[in-house]
């Protein structure tokens, strides 16, 4: 290529440019450029999701049999109170236990993209030589994680972990045991298999920890499932009361423990006590204490070892309670209250109780048969306005729940409700006698899909 000819393409191209600019140029001040297009989009909500609750199955017993000390047997049915359009209830197998009937399972049907709504809960009543006492729990939704904090594998206690697969899909169960050693390896505790539509119970003293202060971490693949710890209790020939308990859902740096009932004041033996655990990191925990006139004085520091549960008494007055566990890392709590350490004494383990938001159309909760039972309610924030509305007619309550302050309102038993609140609140069902014990948290109900952005 000659001097020439490339001189002449570089001036050629600098021709064109400068005419390509100018034609920009001039598009742009005489308008006609293409303007970039805006998609049209639309929200649109999805289909909703059925709700599929399991509901505590019955009180089960261990040994009765002295030929074949592991048998599980049915000690005592449970009476199911629920609430749901449309709700449609079917019978968990439960496999290794001598007798047929299995947890109850509640399917609500999902109508285009409305949320369905059910609630549901059942209590038992057993008087036995081995088995003695009073237990209350709600139905609730499977998880593919959750945490057991309570329970004992110490001299007297027959605790059993029950592990319930409502789906179609068979679940593959890690459980994972934290003791005074930390976690703990239990082989039993590993890959257990709970089959579809069926329930799995499993003895705490059969996962080999020797701890009277045990927190189970329960993680599922496959399928969720809904975790429950039976706990009893026998002292000598004297039954001490026995509890169906469920789940902490996660764990988190601030938990909130309604429902704490205090039936005569401490003696001897702790019967108010405080199970927590660190999981992952060492902390302090601060134990808060809300009475029905506020706070009982100054949060009390629990260090934490990750890994390690630790325990504090609370030495309290006769009363309702709510307790406050707050920490810089996350930790899992519950509380432990008993009636009294006499035989034919109560006791019941009280799981965190999740906030329920303020406005419509409110949370769904049913009350099962039994003695005393009313809704302990704490302000999450400034004072609220709480309603109960019978869901089959009758006279709504309304109660107004001062800031940090313990409240509670009397409701029906074999009753369910609708608790609309103007404030968050925590909230917690208890049934409250001389000699018999029980408490669940009230769980916010299931949540709408959001909506999603649709362009076009």
């Amino acid at each position: 290529m000659t001097r020439i000819s490339l001189a002449a393409r570089l001036i050629a191209g600098a021709v064109i440019a400068v005419g390509t600019g100018a034609a920009v140029t001039g598009g742009i001040a005489f308008g006609w450029m293409p303007q970039q297009a805006t998609p049209v989009s639309q929200k649109v909500a999805p289909a909703a999701a059925d709700s599929v609750l399991t509901c505590p199955g019955p009180l089960l017993a261990i040994g009765r049999d002295s030929s074949a000390a592991s048998q599980i047997s049915i000690a005592s049915d449970g009476a199911l109170t629920l609430t749901g359009e449309g709700t449609k209830k079917s019978t968990l197998k439960a496999t290794g236990i001598d007798g047929d009937a299995g947890p109850v399972r509640l399917i609500t049907s999902a109508s285009g993209r409305t949320t369905p709504e059910a609630a549901g809960a059942a209590s038992a009543t057993v008087a036995a030589d081995d088995l003695g006492g009073f237990s209350a729990a709600p139905c609730t939704s499977a998880l593919m994680d959750s945490w057991l904090v309570g329970g004992s594998t110490a001299t007297g206690a027959a605790d059993l972990i029950t592990l319930a697969n409502p789906g179609d899909v068979t679940a593959s169960v890690d459980l994972t045991v934290y003791g005074k050693d930390g976690v703990a390896a239990a082989a039993a505790g590993k890959n257990i298999v709970v089959a579809a539509g069926t329930e799995l119970v499993i003895p705490l003293a059969g996962l080999g920890i020797g701890d009277d202060a045990p927190v189970v971490r329960v993680t599922a693949t496959g399928a969720p499932v809904r975790a429950m710890l039976q706990s009893s209790l026998a002292r000598g020939l004297q039954t001490g009361g026995v509890d169906q308990s469920g789940v902490v859902t996660a764990a988190s740096t601030r938990q909130v423990i309604t429902g704490v009932h205090v039936i005569r004041e401490q003696q001897d033996d702790p019967t108010t006590v405080v199970r927590l655990l660190a999981p992952d990191d060492d902390t302090t925990a601060q134990v808060t204490v809300i009475g029905e006139h506020g706070t009982t004085g100054p949060g009390q520091e629990v260090p934490l070892t990750a890994g390690t549960p630790a325990q504090l008494q609370l030495p309290l007055a006769a009363g309702n309670y709510s307790i406050v566990v707050t920490a810089e890392q996350s930790v899992v709590s519950a509380v432990w209250q008993a009636t009294g350490t006499a035989a034919g004494d109560d006791f019941a383990w009280v799981v965190p109780a999740p906030a329920l938001a303020a406005g419509q159309p409110g949370t769904l909760v049913s009350v099962p048969k039994g003695a005393g039972p009313e809704l302990d309610l704490l302000s999450d924030g400034d004072a609220a306005k709480v309603t109960l509305t019978p869901v089959n007619g009758g006279n709504a309550q309304t109660v107004t729940v001062d800031s940090a302050q313990a409240s509670s309102v009397a409701v029906q038993p074999g009753t369910s409700y609708r608790i609309t609140t103007d404030g968050p609140v925590h909230a917690a069902v208890a049934f409250v006698g001389d000699k018999a014990l029980a408490s669940y948290p009230v769980w916010p109900g299931a949540a709408g899909s959001a909506p999603v952005t649709v362009y076009r």
